[in-house]
Order: C-alpha cells, then sequence, then structure tokens
C-alpha cells in the first residue's frame, strides 16, 4: 500500500455553484439508480483541543440523495466557550472505488473565548419526515500560554516533526470475544489516519500458538473508508484479517501487531526562503504504531448430548455422497465421491468412517478442499473420492455415513449423513489382479489386464568388438556424476548463504523482483490506469534499491540512501536521476492531472534504464 488517502474529491465552490450544477444533478441521479441512502450526517471539528481566543471549525457532512435538499441545520448553543465568526459551504464529488457519491459540507468557524472542557450537542436535521442527529464532540480550551506557539523564523509544528498525538493509530477488532473451542474469531487490524501514510512494513507480527490460522486475502492497495471518532474524521484502512480457531479452552490473547509507517509531513515556516527552498511534497519521518492485546474466552465443548462418534468438528455442515454409475461389472472401477460443505474449518475436517461392502477393494481417497473466506465467515467443502472395485456380482449396499459436529449458533451437537447406496455388479469378463493402493481410477482400469510388456519397439543391435573405451556416452557416464556433485556442493553453499546471509540473499534477487514489478508496470499503461502504473514502477525502484543496499523499504529515507550510494561509489548524476524517477511516480500517483500514453512508456524506459545504469555501477563498486 502506496498510499492510504487515494480518494479523488473535485471541489467546487460557491462561484462555481452555477457551472456545476448541472453535473451534480447527474450525479445525484446516478447515486440514486446506485441505491445511495437517503442522508447521511457526520459532524467532526478540525481540533479537539484549542488555545484560548484561536479560530476552530464545526464541520457538518451532509451525503446522500436528499443532501442538496436539505436546508442548513440548526447550530447546537456555542455561546458558553465559543462566539460565531461566520460560516462556508462546499460540495463535494467523491471518486471511492469506482464509485461516485455528492456530498455537502457545511463550515461553521468559531473562536473560544473561554477555558475549559466543553462538549458540542448533536446536531439535529429533519428531512423527508425522518429526523438525523450526529454524535456530540469533546472539546478542550487551553490557555494561550500553554497552546504550541511557533519561535521567530522556526518552522511552525504543524504536521512537522510528526503526527500528532491521536493522528495515526492501529486498531485490532474481533467479532466476538467468548467463543467454543475450534469456533472462529476473526481478528481485523484497521489503520486510521488523518496524515499522509506513503507506505508502511511490519515490523512484528502477533504470534498465534494455540490457534489454527487462515489469513483472508487483502489487497494490495487496501481500500479506504471514512469514519468519524469523538468528532475526529479518520480515513480507515484495512491492513490485516484472519481467523483464528482456538484449539484448547481457556483464556487466550491474541499478541498486538506492530507496524512501521512512513508518514509524509509539510514543514512551513516564518521565512519565505525557507518555503521557496523546501522540499514541495515535504518531509518522510518514520512512526511505529501498534495495536492492543485482546483476549478471548474459549468455552469447552459441552459434555451433554455429545455423540460417541464426534470428534471434534464444529460449525454448521451437511454431507452427500455419490457414485458415478450405479452399475457395473466385477473388476471395473466405480468412482465413489463423498462431498462435506458448511462453515468452518474445513481444513480439520476428518476422513469419514465408510463401511463398504467386504467384496470391494478399495483404495485410499484422493482429498480436494474447496475454501472461501467472506465476511466473518470460512466456508467451503472438502471432498473425498474413493476408487472401488468389485470383486463379486449381485446386489452391493453402501451403508449410510454419518457426521457428528457441534453447532456454535444453537450450542448443541448435530448428526447428519448419507443415503444409502445400492449397485447392481453383474460378472465381467476380465480376472482381476491385485495392485497396490493409491492408484488412480483410470490406472485401476488396467489392473485386469494379464500381460505387461517391457519393450514394445524394434531392437538395436551393436558390432562384436566394439570396445565401449571409444564410445563418448561412455565417459559422459564417467565424468558426469562428479560434474552433478561438484555443481551439487556449490549449489548447496549457494542455499546456504542466501539462508544465511540476508544482505546477499536480497542482492541476488534484486534484479528478478525489480523485473518482474516492471513486467507488471508494463501491462497497466493505459491512460485509465495512471495512479496503478505508477505505483507499481514507484515499488520497482524502491524494492530494487532496498534490495542492494539491504535496508527496510519502508525505512528509506532520501538522505541516508544518497549517503549510502556514495559511499559506494556511484555517480551523483546516476543517484539524481534515479531518485528523480522515484519521486516522479509519488508526483504522479497523488496528482489529479492525467498523462498520456507516450509520456508514459517513455517514462518506463526511463526506470529500467536507471535501474540498470545503478546496478552497473553497484556491482562495480564490489
Amino acid at each position: 500500500m502506496k498510499s492510504l488517502n487515494k480518494d479523488c474529491h473535485i471541489h467546487m465552490s460557491r462561484n462555481q455553484f452555477t457551472k456545476g450544477a448541472c453535473l451534480i444533478w447527474v450525479v445525484s441521479w446516478i447515486c440514486v439508480l446506485s441505491g445511495a441512502e437517503d442522508l447521511t450526517v457526520k459532524a467532526y471539528v478540525d481540533q479537539t483541543v484549542v488555545g484560548l481566543h484561536q479560530q476552530f471549525t464545526l464541520h457538518i457532512e451532509l451525503s446522500g440523495r436528499e443532501a442538496n435538499s436539505v436546508s442548513n441545520p440548526e447550530l447546537p448553543d456555542l455561546g458558553a466557550f465559543a462566539a460565531f465568526l461566520g460560516n462556508s459551504s462546499s460540495q463535494n464529488i467523491q471518486f471511492v472505488n469506482g464509485r461516485m457519491s455528492v456530498s455537502k459540507t457545511l463550515s461553521y468557524h468559531f473562536q473560544a473565548t473561554a477555558v475549559g472542557k466543553f462538549q458540542i450537542a448533536p446536531v439535529v436535521i429533519a428531512s423527508g419526515g425522518k429526523t438525523y442527529q450526529t454524535d456530540p464532540i469533546a472539546v478542550e480550551i487551553v490557555p494561550s500560554s500553554t497552546a504550541p506557539q511557533p519561535a521567530p523564523n522556526q518552522d511552525i509544528p504543524v504536521q512537522g516533526t510528526g503526527p500528532a498525538e491521536g493522528d495515526l493509530f492501529l486498531r485490532a477488532t474481533v467479532d466476538k470475544k467468548q467463543v467454543y473451542q475450534n469456533e472462529p474469531v476473526v481478528v481485523t487490524y484497521r489503520i486510521y489516519t488523518r496524515v499522509n501514510v506513503s507506505s508502511f512494513g511490519y515490523s512484528k507480527v502477533p504470534t498465534t500458538g494455540g490457534f489454527w490460522v487462515e489469513e483472508y486475502p487483502i489487497a494490495q492497495q487496501p481500500q479506504t473508508s471514512t469514519e468519524i471518532l469523538e468528532g475526529k474524521r479518520y480515513t480507515v484502512a484495512t491492513i490485516k484479517k484472519m481467523a483464528l480457531f482456538p484449539m484448547a479452552p481457556g483464556v487466550k490473547t491474541i499478541d498486538p501487531l506492530e507496524i512501521e509507517c512512513e508518514v509524509r509531513v509539510e514543514r512551513r515556516s516564518r521565512d519565505i526562503f525557507d518555503d521557496f527552498f523546501s522540499d514541495p511534497f515535504g518531509r518522510t519521518v518514520r512512526q511505529a504504531i501498534q495495536s492492543r492485546p485482546i483476549r478471548v474466552h474459549v468455552l469447552p465443548l459441552p459434555e451433554e448430548g455429545k455423540p460417541e462418534d464426534f470428534s471434534g468438528v464444529v460449525g454448521q455442515f451437511r454431507i452427500s455422497s455419490e457414485v458415478d454409475k450405479s452399475s457395473a461389472t466385477t473388476n471395473e472401477a466405480v468412482s465413489f465421491k463423498i462431498k462435506i460443505q458448511g462453515q468452518g474449518n474445513i481444513r480439520t475436517l476428518p476422513e469419514p468412517k465408510v463401511v463398504f461392502p467386504k467384496d470391494f477393494e478399495t483404495y485410499p481417497p484422493k482429498i480436494t478442499e474447496d475454501i472461501q473466506r467472506e465476511g466473518a465467515t470460512i466456508s467451503g467443502s472438502k471432498t473425498y473420492e474413493y476408487v472401488l472395485v468389485p470383486r463379486v456380482s449381485g446386489r452391493q449396499k453402501i451403508k449410510p455415513v454419518r457426521l457428528s459436529f457441534f453447532d456454535p449458533s444453537a450450542k448443541t451437537y448435530q448428526t447428519v449423513r448419507t443415503n444409502e447406496i445400492a449397485m447392481d455388479i453383474a460378472k465381467g469378463a476380465e480376472t482381476f489382479i491385485a495392485a497396490p493402493s493409491g492408484l488412480s481410477k483410470e490406472e485401476v482400469k488396467l489392473l485386469g489386464k494379464d500381460i505387461y510388456f517391457i519393450k514394445t519397439g524394434n531392437p538395436s543391435f551393436q558390432k562384436i568388438g566394439v570396445s565401449v573405451f571409444n564410445a563418448y556416452f561412455f565417459w559422459i557416464l564417467l565424468i558426469g556424476p562428479i560434474l552433478c556433485l561438484a555443481a551439487a556442493v556449490g549449489y548447496r553453499k549457494h542455499l546456504d548463504r542466501l539462508q544465511g546471509d540476508v544482505a546477499y540473499a536480497r542482492n541476488r534477487r534484486a534484479g528478478r523482483s525489480a523485473r518482474k514489478r516492471l513486467s507488471a508496470a508494463k501491462s497497466m499503461c493505459h491512460v485509465s490506469r495512471q495512479k496503478e502504473f505508477y505505483a507499481e514502477i514507484g515499488k520497482a525502484l524502491m524494492g530494487y534499491l532496498g534490495d542492494k543496499l539491504n535496508i527496510a523499504e519502508a525505512g528509506m529515507i532520501t538522505e541516508n540512501v544518497q549517503k549510502l550510494l556514495r559511499e559506494r561509489g556511484v555517480k551523483e548524476e546516476a543517484v539524481a536521476n534515479y531518485l528523480d524517477c522515484a519521486n516522479t511516480c509519488d508526483l504522479k500517483r497523488f496528482s489529479p492531472a492525467g498523462a498520456d500514453l507516450n509520456e508514459m512508456k517513455d517514462f518506463l524506459k526511463r526506470a529500467e534504464n536507471a535501474i540498470v545504469e545503478l546496478d552497473r555501477q553497484i556491482s562495480r563498486s564490489f
């Protein structure tokens, strides 16, 4: 994930309202057809800690079909601690994950007039016969002397030294805190941010001892949404999700997840020359955050009503069976399938206990699984396919197969079973030859053959008296094993070094990883996929540099990179060109302006040349 703030916003001021009225009308109808909600109301402030006599803004955000038809709301009384200064409004067309929505934001500006802790009462709006209400907002007003004050000619500490407290944190949530043994607990890790997070990396992952783990797939570019917490608006993204199946009862603790984020912050100075020569994209600082540990109470499975054949299966399941033919002849292979479907830990389902007729030759089953991870459930199916070979003719029956499990939602044990299967076996013409187990149905069909030819082609003859020492193949057979042994020893040393020397391993795979990412970027070379195109090239550039220098991609700072490359004798021109390509990727990903196809192709070739040139100079320094 290169950026959590990937939503595209198009703001229209009051002066532009007339020109944009037609567009807003069209987009509003699109939202209606897409099933948008009638009205959603949110309220938040730009800051919850305000200095005395300083200004703060209360924002009321209206979204949905009725957003443009709602009249201005009646504000709660803030006269006890603030004075009203004025108001403004804006229209917002938002594109989130390919869907459009229209919202309206009303901004009310106040000046703090009293010190203390206060609460902004909920804002109530009536529309379409319904009443909508926001959450109350806590605000603290402190004396001006205690509020942060910038010193003359020094940087103003607004997003200057890193994110403020509460502007960036990691939250872990579970769908339930009390479960039965082998009942899944879905853990979701989300980043909440009010700053620009350019990248992140895992520094400590939670241990999952005592759990069976099923990971949910997470997109490389996580989807983002907005959420209001304690009067503040956050951009939220899910970075990790997994289902944990506790294997034993008791109180279990899910350890924290710790990540390191690269946060891009702006620096603003009172000196106009400092602003002119500073980096227009700001600078990047590293911030470590972690979630809180979570305790889960795992209940033991009840003893009351437990079936005798219960094997520890928990969930909701159904079972079925079938044969590929209801009539066959002796020594003819028959396929018998048992399929278990439902919700629960599909992978740990035990093999069913099947009672086959004694006149059947049976082989171990072929097992296939289909796991589906959706929402808070793990579901799917598990299929057991047996190959059966009847020995004796007559009417044969396969008895029902039982499966007992505990249903945590009903808190009771359940038993399901298959139907009895009857087969008519006729006398076959072929004789049966016993063979080892593990054969497929197609291979079992050959068991009736009584003769297997070792060689079916025409024989070849050699002249008598020809010396084998004059044949090339003799020397190949003689020297070949020695060469293979030497190659195996060399390859073993290479593997040992890859496992023991992280820097060597990353250096060897740097070029291969970069080529793979550049190839992926080439497939995205289209004007409609500009952001993905430049994001993939940026990963190739920074990933290659991190592997070559043996540093974490999330911890790459421009100044440190320049220093390390100079120490390896890389020319300044190559370093500047390489870093300029990386900065261009960041700029294009966040820039609303589009790029044409030729420009994207030229930049791809430029990035490839930059990597080749840097690799040549770094390799020469070793």
